[in-house]
């Protein structure tokens, strides 16, 4: 699953990103693939909002962070139930 983030939605604070995300994530029964996708799309979304909120630039590069290591649970999770190599 994809999750567009069009212009007028970029966020420009980390709050702002918080609230985006929160609109956008999944149901909580949802695929997890979709939760790892929507995981991975977080990190995006906070590494971007590092870059122009400075005054939070550390919290939105360790919420980036954390995201990321979320998705890959779930991604590493999924592989180990799924074929052998």
């Amino acid at each position: 699953m994809v999750f567009p983030m069009r212009v007028d939605q970029t966020p420009s604070t980390l709050q702002e990103a918080h609230e985006l995300l929160w609109r956008a994530r999944p149901r909580a029964d949802a695929d997890p693939q979709e939760w790892a996708a929507f995981h991975r799309h977080s990190a995006t979304v906070y590494a971007t909002t590092a870059k122009v909120d400075l005054r939070h630039r550390y919290e939105a590069t360790q919420c980036a962070g954390l995201e990321m290591r979320k998705a890959r649970d779930i991604e590493h999770r999924l592989n180990l139930g799924g074929d052998d190599e």
